[in-house]
């Protein structure tokens, strides 16, 4: 009975043919679970990264799904940083929302509060919001700097943090609120003002004596004298109540309509008793068709087609109130 030859623990099991070179060499790098235990993974793996992080393999996506909005990094928080601008009379409320990543978020906080403290002092309501603004502040940085480094590789170009924002020249801005309280401390106590029993020493003034001043007094210009021409007067006729019949049709209009009290029936009567009548009235003889003003020639009436009757009234010292009737017979 013929016994197997042991396994070899460094390569390839030969192959039964006998030929040790037909599948390569037999010094081949040792299979992980043939021969040979696979290697342990790394016990020091930054944020729960699978084995094999670090040697070519892309970072794992984070389990929350928020990235850096600036540069894609993560992790990263959701949170905003605030600003405030005071402009004399009107003011300004500057936000920037994240979510940012710890380097990103860090170098937002720093130039908005630098801002802040330089541009958010000047107006009146601006002295009291501007240091609450730097307070809101503290807490996006809270959560900021809570957060770990970005993974790396996971982020393309961040924001440059500069130095903290204690070791910046703005941060003088903060003796301004100071310095103005301290003012009207001091000028209330009478310290930056001269006090009651230092006497006060008269500071007198150089008098200056003036040439005598030459006085100018102008020639006399006749005004010339325009006389002006006599206005003409005008008499209108005095307002009162109709006293004949063709006083009572003045008012006439378009529409309304018309009887000749003298009863001939004839179309053109020398002088004619005109009266106004309702439509609806059987005795009605005219209806006014059209009504021209400041006139007196009936022949206007030629430019009615459907009048057939004329009536004039004229007035020989004042042709603006005269008028012709354009009629048209009712019967």
């Amino acid at each position: 009975m013929s016994v197997p030859p042991p396994p070899m623990p460094y390569g390839q099991q030969p192959p039964n043919d006998g030929n040790p070179y037909a599948s390569g060499s037999p010094y081949t790098p040792p299979t992980p679970g043939y021969g040979y235990p696979a290697a342990p993974p790394p016990a020091d793996q930054p944020y729960g990264m699978p084995p094999g992080y670090g040697y070519g393999y892309p970072p794992p996506p984070p389990a929350d799904g928020v990235t850096c909005r600036f540069c894609g990094g993560y992790p990263a928080v959701n949170t905003t940083v605030r600003g405030h601008q005071g402009m004399v009379v009107i003011m300004r409320f500057l936000r920037m929302s994240g979510p940012f990543c710890r380097t990103c978020g860090t170098a937002m906080v720093r130039s908005m509060s630098a801002n802040t403290l330089v541009q958010g002092w000047w107006g009146p309501l601006s002295v009291l919001l501007t240091p609450l603004t730097l307070l809101v502040n503290l807490i996006p940085n809270g959560k900021i700097k809570r957060l770990p480094p970005p993974v790396p590789g996971s982020h393309g170009q961040q924001l440059d943090p500069g130095v903290p924002l204690a070791r910046r020249p703005h941060m003088f801005m903060l003796l301004l609120p100071g310095l103005a309280v301290l003012t009207l401390v001091l000028a209330s106590l009478g310290v930056l003002g001269p006090k009651k029993e230092d006497p006060v020493t008269p500071v007198s003034v150089p008098t200056v004596t003036l040439p005598p001043v030459s006085t100018y007094t102008p020639k006399p210009f006749p005004s010339p004298t325009f006389s002006l021409p006599p206005m003409p007067s005008i008499t209108l006729p005095p307002p009162s109540a109709p006293t004949t019949a063709a006083d009572s049709i003045d008012s006439a209009k378009i529409g309304d309509c018309l009887r000749n009290e003298n009863g001939t029936g004839a179309t053109h009567d020398a002088s004619p008793k005109i009266t106004m009548l309702p439509c609806t009235d059987s005795r009605a003889q005219y209806k006014v068709i059209w009504k021209y003003y400041a006139t007196s020639d009936e022949k206007q009436c030629e430019k009615q087609p459907k009048s057939d009757s004329t009536y004039t009234r004229t007035y020989s010292n004042l042709t603006a109130l005269s008028y012709v009737l354009c009629l048209q017979s009712m019967n």
